[in-house]
C-alpha cells in the first residue's frame, strides 16, 4: 500500500503542477483597478468606458466597435465583448504594468488606423529602467504582423509617436499628459492560466486630441493581440521532472 501511495503521490504532484501552474503575464495596477465588464449596448460613444469615444475615422470606429465586430467595423477574428482593465465607473487606470509569469510573449498587429502609422513604434520597457526602450513593432510593419518579445520580470508597454512616447505607466508620459492613459487592455481567457490580451492604443496626446476627438481618444491607432508562451522555464520544469524521474528508484528500494 505504501508503494502504491508513493507512486500516486508523485504522479499527482506532477500532473497537478502542469494543470494548475499559471504562465500568463498578469497586470499590476493602481488600487481599486481591475477587469471591468461592458456590453455591446455600451458602445454609444458617450466616453464611458473611457475608450468609448467618437473617432475621426467615422462613426462606430473606436476600439470597442472593432472588438465587437460591429457591421461598420469588421475585424477578422474579432473576439467580441471582453473585460477591460480600469476602475469602476468606466475610468482608466492611469498607471499599470505587467508581471512576467511566462517564458516569452508574442505580439500580433491586427489593425492600424493612424495618420502616424508609418512612424508609430510599439514595444516594452522595464519598470526598473523605463528610459531603455525595447521595440517590438515598428512603423514600416503593417497588419497582419507577428513577432515575439521577451520582457523583464516587471514591464510595461509604450508607443512612440509624433507627439512623444507614452507608457502604460502614464506618470512617465511627457508633461501635460501624465494622467492620460494611452492603452486600453482587454482580457481574453482561452483557458485558466492561458489568458491573452488585446491592446487598443491611442497615439495622440491630450493637446492633439482637443478639437478632434472627444474624450481620451478612439484607441484604434494600433490594435495588438498579445499571447504568452506557456512552457515553464527550464529550471522549474527540470526540478519537477527530476522528482518524477526519481520515483522508479524509490519504488525499487521500497520493493527490496
Amino acid at each position: 500500500m505504501k508503494i502504491t501511495h508513493l507512486a500516486y503521490t508523485g504522479l499527482f504532484v506532477l500532473t497537478s503542477f502542469l494543470a494548475t501552474a499559471v504562465f500568463a503575464d498578469t497586470i499590476s495596477g493602481s488600487g481599486g483597478a481591475g477587469f471591468q465588464t461592458w456590453l455591446s449596448a455600451d458602445l454609444n460613444e458617450n466616453q464611458n468606458p473611457y475608450w468609448d469615444n467618437p473617432s475621426i475615422d467615422g462613426p462606430n470606429a473606436n476600439v470597442g466597435f472593432y472588438l465587437f465586430n460591429a457591421p461598420t467595423a469588421p475585424l477578422s477574428g474579432a473576439p467580441g465583448v471582453l473585460p477591460y482593465w480600469g476602475d469602476g465607473g468606466g475610468t482608466a487606470d492611469a498607471n499599470f504594468s505587467f508581471l512576467k509569469n511566462s517564458e516569452s510573449g508574442a505580439a500580433s498587429l491586427k489593425l492600424e488606423l493612424a495618420e502616424n502609422e508609418d512612424i508609430n513604434e510599439f514595444g516594452w520597457y522595464s519598470t526598473t529602467g523605463p528610459l531603455v526602450l525595447h521595440p517590438v513593432i515598428l512603423g514600416p510593419n503593417a497588419p497582419p504582423f507577428d513577432t515575439a518579445f521577451n520582457p523583464s520580470a516587471q514591464y510595461g508597454f509604450y508607443i512612440k509617436s509624433s507627439g512623444g512616447t507614452y507608457f502604460t505607466q502614464s506618470s512617465l508620459n511627457p508633461a501635460g499628459d501624465t494622467t492620460h492613459q494611452h492603452f486600453a487592455v482587454f482580457q481574453e481567457s482561452a483557458a485558466p492560466g492561458a489568458e491573452a490580451y488585446w491592446l487598443g492604443i491611442e497615439d495622440q496626446n491630450v493637446s492633439e486630441l482637443n478639437g478632434r476627438e472627444a474624450g481620451s481618444g478612439d484607441y484604434n491607432d494600433m490594435l495588438i493581440h498579445v499571447t504568452f508562451d506557456n512552457i515553464p522555464e527550464p529550471s522549474t520544469l527540470a526540478l519537477v521532472l527530476s522528482g518524477a524521474l526519481l520515483m522508479p528508484g524509490l519504488l525499487k528500494r521500497r520493493r527490496r
